[in-house]
């Protein structure tokens, strides 16, 4: 009979798992010069075929292959080559442990008693800014043409859209948004030079931003007084640049959705029309800018999604966006590795689900902790993890994660659960199960 520690993790806040070592011989801290029981860690060039990452720099078991742990850098205490001394064997980092650990024990068998011992996973936040095109034509009806009285406009439409999103999913998503225009771009001849591009509203990164992001700061009725013009590329490079220099918290992946109803301008050459810009540049001058600026936010590690506000009927108009698409994850524009998958929002259910299926994308099923686990077969069989109350299966709801042996990675249903909404989870694991330092 096994003794567990079960610690409950609700929505973000930290969890914890079971698990347990045993006591008559705690498993070792593997520091320098000395382990578990005594047992100094080995100098790379000591045996013939050391650990793939051995020496390499860490800051926890995960930064190191398997045969090695970190303690500074990544080490060991034992190979196929070296083995362990006395009653003792080698786990699967190269620590000496003994060998009754992972036993279990009913807490009265002398030497084999159980004891419990807590570790700290972690929920992967990411950072979703909204990127909102404010130029005329999002005060059109969703279908195209000036709305009929009582009818929402594109903006109205799509400011709906993502606060109810954000209202959904605002405890496990930090939320941001920035809005974009300008008024006749800058530099262009017989005027003065402006500002562009011009982003209105900028709302940061934040857990339970939805008050803010609803509220007159993203105003509720389409704005005329900033511009009506559509500098997409110079406004992905502004946002981009704005992240760089004030970066959210880096728990989870940092991404950008861009919500549009028209093809780019420029800020050189806004509408494509004025004296100067007829021919250079160009209309599509601007729309290779944005293509470009999409690549450029992807190289900076943050990817940025597309979504078109109305309907898409134009070959040419879908060419581009499927092209902003592409770079905008990191695929060539000409599709030639794949096509990325482009949202079209042309009715106002329609925007709301395309905006939640994006989002629900960038939340992660994996939950790190902090001690890798093992045994995972041991994990698997007998660890007992529940979601919302809900007892899971492994490996069909859940596993330990075939690339790191220190990420739980829920699965299905259990998956689609844990990303739509703020989940109670639970796990307990016997001994054995996790490597207790």
């Amino acid at each position: 009979m096994h003794r567990w520690l079960s610690i409950l993790f609700v929505a973000l806040g930290a969890f914890g798992l079971g698990a347990c070592s045993g006591s008559g011989n705690p498993l070792g801290t593997g520091g320098a010069g000395g382990g578990a029981g005594g047992t100094p860690r080995l100098n790379c060039d000591e045996v013939q075929v050391p650990p793939p990452s051995c020496g390499d720099a860490c800051n926890s078991d995960s930064d190191c292959a398997l045969g090695a742990y970190c303690d500074g850098d990544c080490t060991f205490q034992c190979t196929d080559e070296v083995p362990c001394p006395g009653d003792m064997e080698c786990n699967v980092r190269g620590r000496c442990i003994p060998i009754f650990a992972g036993t279990g024990g009913t807490g009265n068998a002398g030497g084999t008693n159980c004891q419990s011992v807590e570790v700290t996973p972690t929920r992967s936040i990411p950072n979703v800014m909204f990127l909102v095109d404010q130029s005329g034509s999002m005060d059109e009806e969703l279908s195209g043409g000036s709305p009929e009285p009582g009818e929402p406009n594109r903006w109205e439409v799509a400011r709906d859209a993502i606060t109810t999103v954000v209202s959904e999913l605002d405890a496990i998503v930090r939320f941001g948004l920035t809005t974009y225009t300008s008024d006749d771009g800058f530099n262009y001849p017989q005027s003065p030079a402006r500002e562009c591009p011009k982003l209105p509203t900028q709302i940061d990164f934040a857990l339970s931003n939805s008050s803010t992001i609803d509220s007159a700061q993203y105003p509720m009725s389409y704005p005329t007084a900033d511009g009506n013009d559509t500098p997409t590329g110079d406004s992905i490079d502004a946002l981009v640049s704005e992240i760089q220099s004030s970066p959210p918290p880096n728990e989870g992946p940092t991404i950008i959705v861009l919500a549009t109803d028209g093809l780019p301008d420029s800020c050189e050459c806004p509408d494509g029309g004025h004296p100067g810009c007829s021919q250079t540049p160009t209309p599509d001058d601007a729309r290779d800018e944005a293509v470009a600026a999409a690549g450029r936010s992807h190289d900076a590690g943050i990817d940025l999604f597309f979504l078109w506000v109305g309907p898409l009927s134009n070959q040419g108009v879908a060419d581009h966006v499927q092209e902003v698409a592409n770079v905008g994850v990191g695929l060539a524009s000409d599709g030639s590795g794949g096509d990325a998958t482009f949202w079209v929002g042309d009715n106002p259910q329609n925007l709301e689900d395309a905006f939640r299926e994006i989002i629900s994308d960038s939340v992660s099923c994996d939950i790190e902790i902090d001690k890798p686990f093992d045994d995972t077969d041991k994990a698997c069989e007998e660890g007992d993890v529940q979601l919302n109350g809900v007892a899971l299966s492994c490996p069909e709801d859940w596993r330990v994660k075939p690339t790191a042996d220190n990420v739980m990675e829920l699965l299905g249903d259990a998956c689609e659960t844990f990303k739509a909404e703020a989940a109670t989870f639970t796990a307990e694991f016997p001994c054995g199960a996790i490597i207790v330092e």
